[in-house]
């Protein structure tokens, strides 16, 4: 098993673990723009799940966009996988701050958020409509 930084070969099993993984997936052109920073892929013959980060803030924190790993291997530590290598990424970049923002109707990904090191900062009522979102942040430091 490995944690690599993602090539253009393989976005197509990266677009399909997407379709597999949210019910809006985002298209090829939009996660290759996402992809400018850190683009990392667990692998095991063939991908298994994805990670996507950015980061920001004057290169102090850094934000997770994407994530998701396909429905035949959740739950066998890919995302935790996943999740190790970017924050020894990060903090070779001397990043001392992780953030994501979630959906509270995703609980499966709140609780792996908090598996890894993730604590609730805030969270915000959209106006809208009936959701909110939790930012959640994680001290690498």
């Amino acid at each position: 098993m490995t944690v690599r930084l993602a090539e253009p070969q393989d976005l197509a099993r990266v677009l399909e673990i997407e379709k597999l993984s949210f019910p809006t997936p985002s298209d090829s052109e939009f996660l290759e723009k996402l992809s400018n920073d850190i683009f990392l892929v667990f692998e095991n013959q063939e991908i298994h799940g994805f990670l996507i980060a950015g980061c920001c803030h004057k290169n102090i924190t850094a934000s997770i966009l994407k994530v998701a790993v396909h429905p035949d291997h959740r739950s066998k530590g890919v995302a935790t996988e996943l999740f190790n290598r970017l924050f020894q990424i990060l903090k070779d970049r001397q990043i001392d701050e992780v953030d994501v923002i979630v959906d509270v109707l995703w609980k499966p990904a709140i609780s792996m958020y908090k598996k890894v090191g993730f604590k609730t900062a805030s969270t915000v009522p959209l106006v809208s409509d009936d959701s909110s979102f939790r930012l959640m942040k994680c001290k690498l430091a």
